[in-house]
């Protein structure tokens, strides 16, 4: 170790975390915690890891509030256990140092470099011994006994770089004459491992054809061909086809040499395309039209879209069906984009530099240099760069090709509106049937096609969303569960995300991820939104919700992420915007974990804090009635910018104290359209006073509604919305409302028809509002339980009704009923109704107006 002049230990991480002492004792770590820190620490080894990548290490995306001193606590507890162990504070992170020999990965690729500088002196036998050597320090999948999801991405690039070297080790043993039967067992065993990977194919017919089993190596030819059109869709590259046809014509191969310094191409680092791949015709259509429209440029081709909405999975299967066309090979970057720790662009471009042949003490230091000699590399020449997860457009545009003939596959979460030239493709959900065809391809077609009707209910739970699609059928597939149970578990809202996990792979932490990288404005509103509900709400209403005057920039940044959706109305009116339904319940955990819920209401599942950004600080219950008061106050401007056309439409005074946050222009201009526009959403709300103490509030919304509802025909909206101003008079026992709702209700059936459920309804209304002594809502209902007489063939009670309402209409100075009568829902105009009508305008035309009486007209 440095400073000590001895090892006195030795580190693996190519398999299981593993330390021994000199002598070979092992150290056992048996802390989870001091275990996933020492893994961090050799992952980056040699170099300095944050501390803010050591805590996403250890708890994921929410840490507890005494992580740091936690932290220290694990490092110091290391140092006492490995005494012979530096690790250092540095900067904002800890740096481990440790010798290159005593760490496997590091003995890896000392030994893999000192093979290349052989094959490249044309020493072939030394290079596959070091090859082998380096080879032999992997014990399986790296860090096999650890799941720490914030390394996967480098340990993941470790083992592509075990299988280049690999194919390099069989060029090596077939250039040094190795004893072809161990070269078979080698190839046969990274062809089982890796069985899109076309070098190890070719590499095995070169071994068969030289052993004389010319016929065994066409077979393998026609396995590989079969493997490549089955799974892939796509026909063997031209290396591979160009062998194929000279072992038919019976022509000398070529023997393996070493490769050229500046020449590794043709290279393929694209990861294997998704099994069961469905839909999406039209988006693979246009990226590669645009891939294709480079004149004389690089095409770029952003594909954005929310998390699990399958931006990989589409980019990776145009790649692969792309490969043709860029005969010098494909690259293949994970940028992280979605952690704490997105990939820095130089770490990149240096890897890269070194996959395509550029020796590590050539690879520059500065960004700058980096990118100058990562295009050098790639001029003139024809490669497609796949970049998945970028975070920004800043950590693109070093990574772009600089001449013609290239081109670029960015995928990312954001929209990367910033990357100017690039060309956006947008990935929506899936389709219903495009939905059916992927959970029958993970569940199988005989049982989707058995149970119709609950498929169709899992695709709607799941929003449409691949992942959410694909975690749901391996439930299935793995459990002894009828499709029917669990689309009854996916329909209650709150336990939707529990059911969507399988192992590691969760909906709830790939939507965290995105919501972790908003601002704290943004997170917060974020939480909020989830409140509303499955609707569409617009601007005024978030400026409502968040109490600020400007909520478009918190708007746009959920918009640029992919937590918004966007819709913007022809003819200029105001964008309308709505959650994804997935994000929609995931965004209520968030704000009920804000309200300060206890463990039994927002831990549902175990792990489920380890996964979350964390509670918000906003008070859901004061946002939600700050809305709903906002609301009624609106819609009582528009009502009073209608002209009143109903006997119980008399607006009153806004609820409790109010001022309008934004504007109010397409209101003003048009309350009609304004009030048509937002009718679903109004109706929600009155529903989401329940639990934020809105009840009043929430009345004076419905009354304030019923009149334009009614008018407009929106008798469904207006039922609902009366209904649930109903359960909000009740809870606060509000016995006018519940004598309005009953009234409302009973004009809303003899409307339809329902006279007796009329009678009903009325009959109850009736005697709550003479038992209130509310003479002006007994008018109201007076004048429409006349309808009801007259339906009935009762005209004398008719008259007599509609004698009383004009009465106490008149008793109460509302000159405009007046103006009113008869009610617009009375169909009969005759008999003892027409008398009763006639003395009804007699009453008008005497009757003295008060000179304060002001009424707007239309």
């Amino acid at each position: 170790m440095a400073g000590s002049g001895r090892r006195p230990m030795k580190f693996g991480v190519l398999g299981p975390l593993r330390v021994c002492r000199e002598s070979g004792a092992e150290v056992v770590l048996r802390s989870r915690h001091q275990r996933t820190v020492l893994a961090a620490l050799l992952v980056g080894a040699g170099q300095v890891v944050t501390v803010d990548r050591l805590v996403e290490a250890l708890w994921g995306e929410r840490p507890p509030a005494s992580y740091a001193s936690n932290l220290q606590t694990y490092v110091s507890r290391l140092r006492e256990r490995l005494p012979g162990a530096t690790i250092e504070h540095s900067g904002d992170g800890y740096l481990l140092r440790v010798d290159p020999a005593d760490v496997d990965v590091l003995v890896f690729r000392r030994e893999v470099a000192l093979a290349r500088a052989a094959m490249a002196a044309g020493d072939p036998a030394t290079a596959a011994g070091r090859f082998r050597r380096g080879l032999q320090q992997w014990r399986g999948r790296p860090l096999a006994d650890l799941s720490v999801p914030i390394l996967e991405p480098e340990l993941a690039r470790w083992e592509l770089e075990r299988v280049g070297v690999q194919e390099e080790c069989a060029d090596a043993d077939l250039a040094a004459g190795t004893d072809l039967t161990t070269v078979l067992a080698d190839l046969h065993r990274v062809v089982a491992e890796h069985p899109l990977r076309e070098r190890p194919y070719a590499q095995m017919m070169v071994a068969l054809c030289r052993a004389g089993r010319r016929a065994d190596a066409l077979a393998v030819y026609r396995q590989a061909r079969n493997l490549l059109v089955t799974e892939l869709g796509i026909e063997p590259g031209p290396e591979l086809r160009r062998l194929h046809e000279a072992i038919l014509r019976g022509e000398e191969l070529p023997r393996p040499g070493p490769v050229p310094a500046g020449a590794p191409f043709p290279v393929c680092q694209l990861p294997p395309a998704v099994p069961g791949f469905v839909g999406r015709a039209d988006s693979i259509a246009q990226i590669e039209r645009l891939v294709e429209a480079g004149d004389g440029t690089v095409p770029v081709v952003a594909v954005s879209g929310q998390p699990g909405v399958g931006k990989t999975a589409l980019v990776v299967t145009v790649a692969h069906r792309l490969r043709d066309r860029f005969p010098d090979g494909q690259l293949f970057v994970h940028l992280a984009g979605a952690s704490a720790a997105p990939r820095d662009p130089g770490a990149v471009l240096a890897d890269l530099l070194r996959g395509l042949g550029v020796p590590g003490g050539a690879v520059p230091r500065n960004l700058t240099a980096l990118a100058a000699a990562y295009r050098a590399r790639l001029a003139d020449r024809r490669v497609l760069v796949v970049l998945d997860d970028a975070a920004t457009a800043a950590q693109v545009r070093p990574l772009l090709p600089g001449t013609p003939g290239s081109a670029v596959l960015a995928t990312s979460r954001r929209r990367l509106s910033d990357l100017i030239d690039a060309r956006h493709v947008p990935v929506e959900p899936l389709a219903d049937d495009e939905t059916r065809e992927l959970l029958a391809h993970v569940v199988g077609a005989e049982r989707v096609a058995g149970e119709p009707g609950p498929a169709a209910r899992i695709g709607v739970a799941c929003g449409n969303l691949p992942l959410a699609v694909r975690i749901a059928g391996t439930r299935l597939a793995t459990r002894a569960l009828p499709l029917a149970v669990l689309a009854d578990r996916l329909d209650d809202e709150r336990r939707r995300l529990d059911e969507l996990a399988a192992g590691d792979q969760q909906v709830r932490a790939s939507l965290a991820l995105s919501v972790r990288a908003l601002s704290p404005a943004a997170r917060e509103a974020f939480a909020l939104l989830g409140s509303l509900g499955p609707v569409s709400f617009a601007g005024w209403a978030v400026a409502e919700l968040l109490d600020r005057p400007d909520p478009e920039r918190v708007l746009d940044e959920l918009v640029e992420a992919n937590l918004l959706e966007v819709a913007c109305p022809a003819g200029g009116a105001e964008p309308r915007y709505r959650l994804h339904d997935l994000l929609r319940v995931y965004a209520e955990e968030l704000a009920v974990a804000g309200d300060g819920a206890g463990p039994e209401e927002t831990d549902r599942t175990p792990g489920r804090a380890e996964r979350s950004p964390g509670p918000t600080t906003v008070d859901r219950r004061a946002a939600l009635r700050r809305l709903v008061t906002a609301a009624a106050a609106l819609v009582g401007t528009a009502a009073r910018r209608l002209p009143r056309t109903l006997t119980w439409a008399r607006p009153d005074e806004p609820v409790g104290p109010w001022r309008s946050r934004t504007g109010t222009a397409s209101l003003d201009a048009d309350p009609l359209g304004w009030l048509g526009t937002e009718l679903d959403f109004l109706v929600s709300l009155i529903g989401r006073a329940e639990g934020c103490g809105a009840e009043r509030a929430a009345i004076a919304l419905a009354e304030r509604l019923a009149p334009f509802s009614w008018v407009q025909g929106h008798w469904t909206e207006l039922e609902r919305g009366q209904r649930l101003a109903g359960r909000a008079a009740e809870r606060i026992g509000d016995e006018r409302a519940l004598a309005r709702t009953e009234f409302l209700g009973g004009v809303l059936r003899l409307a339809r028809g329902d006279l007796a459920g009329a009678a009903e309804r009325l009959g109850r209304g009736r005697a709550r509002f003479t038992r209130l002594g509310d003479r002006h809502g007994l008018a109201c209902l007076l004048s429409d339980l006349a309808v009801l007489y007259d339906y009935q063939n009762r005209a004398e009670d008719a008259a007599r009704t509609a004698a009383r309402a004009i009465t106490l209409f008149r008793e109460e100075g509302d000159a405009r009923s007046v103006r009113c009568w008869p009610p617009r829902s009375s169909p009969r105009r005759t008999g003892a109704w027409a008398s009763s009508t006639r003395r009804w305008r007699w009453t008008r035309r005497r009757w003295p107006r008060p000179a304060s009486w002001e009424h707007r007209r239309s």
